[in-house]
């Protein structure tokens, strides 16, 4: 699906972004897109040069924006037109009229009409209410890891919101475009260690892959969109590569489950360990030997048995 309109963001653009970091301090700030991860799929990622002095945020940083507009995979997954700015005008009365708020209780309280009689405003107010659950998801995960940010997973500078205008618009609840504004890792996708990495080293990469998706889940996440190219890998001085894991929009956590028995049988559908393994040792056909750790074998024996 290709977007009918520019998309604004594109290399050489300025976009406007209010920050808020985990101390909790405050700043808006011009961001330079300097370039964009394409194609955008649930959200939209570009690496930004930024000054903001003061929230002490100076370079080049990731953000990533949960825009309804632009989430191609989600429209497609949902079945929903491109936007259009047609679509966006519906929409911003939708939100005047006081549609918006009534169809986002509806949603949550799960009384809403059958798909086939949903408008274009209805299906713009519910892309927005589910992005704004993969933000909320995203950065609860972040302050979940923290102790592992900066090594194992990114360091989450601040949250964003890029507002967005609406002429005779009291609220912005339903246009501004939340996102988060991270470390940017320079490096290259899991899935490019044939092309970027000695064949020697594939073993202790795929291995670390692992290694950090198995810690994510000892602090209590469940990741339901485990992809391999969601690690990067980067040269580490002195030790080799070192594996960074990315994308945490679609995950779970260990509160959420009423008992373990619950949460290891989910552990075990989504089996996030052979998400990596088995797609890296089939891809690197010799150059990396998966063997299953000793969590997964258990979880293997209680709820993979006869498969």
């Amino acid at each position: 699906m290709t977007h009918e309109f520019e998309c604004p963001y594109a290399v050489g653009k300025v976009i406007k972004i209010h920050l808020k970091t985990p101390d909790g301090l405050e700043a808006t700030a011009d961001a330079n897109i300097i370039k964009v991860f394409e194609p955008f799929t649930l959200s939209s990622v570009m690496l930004i040069r930024m000054a903001c002095s003061a929230l002490g945020l100076e370079g080049d940083m990731i953000l990533k924006l949960f825009d309804r507009r632009f989430a191609t995979q989600l429209r497609e997954d949902e079945k929903i037109r491109p936007w259009t700015p047609d679509t966006e005008t519906e929409y911003r009365q939708f939100i005047l009229n006081g549609g918006a708020s009534e169809f986002v209780a509806q949603l949550n309280d799960g009384e809403t009409p059958e798909g086939s009689t949903w408008s274009a405003a209805m299906d713009e107010t519910y892309l927005h209410d589910h992005m704004s659950d993969l933000y909320k998801t995203e950065v609860q995960v972040y302050s979940n890891l923290k102790e592992i940010q900066g090594t194992d997973i990114p360091n989450l500078l601040a949250s964003a919101i890029m507002p967005i205008s609406c002429p005779a618009q009291t609220s912005s609840e339903y246009t501004d475009i939340p996102g988060i504004l991270l470390q940017y890792i320079e490096g290259f996708p899991l899935t490019d260690i044939e092309e970027y990495t000695p064949r020697e080293s594939w073993q202790a990469i795929c291995e670390d892959a692992i290694r950090v998706i198995n810690r994510t889940g000892d602090m209590g996440i469940l990741n339901e969109d485990v992809k391999t190219r969601s690690f990067i890998v980067r040269e580490d001085a002195g030790n080799g590569f070192k594996v960074t894991m990315i994308d945490f929009a679609l995950c779970k956590f260990r509160q959420d489950y009423k008992d373990v028995y619950d949460w290891d049988k989910w552990k075990s559908i989504q089996d996030e360990e052979g998400a990596v393994g088995y797609v890296m040792q089939r891809r690197l056909k010799g150059g990396f030997s998966y063997h299953r750790s000793a969590r997964y074998e258990k979880l293997d024996e209680e709820f993979r048995k006869g498969e």
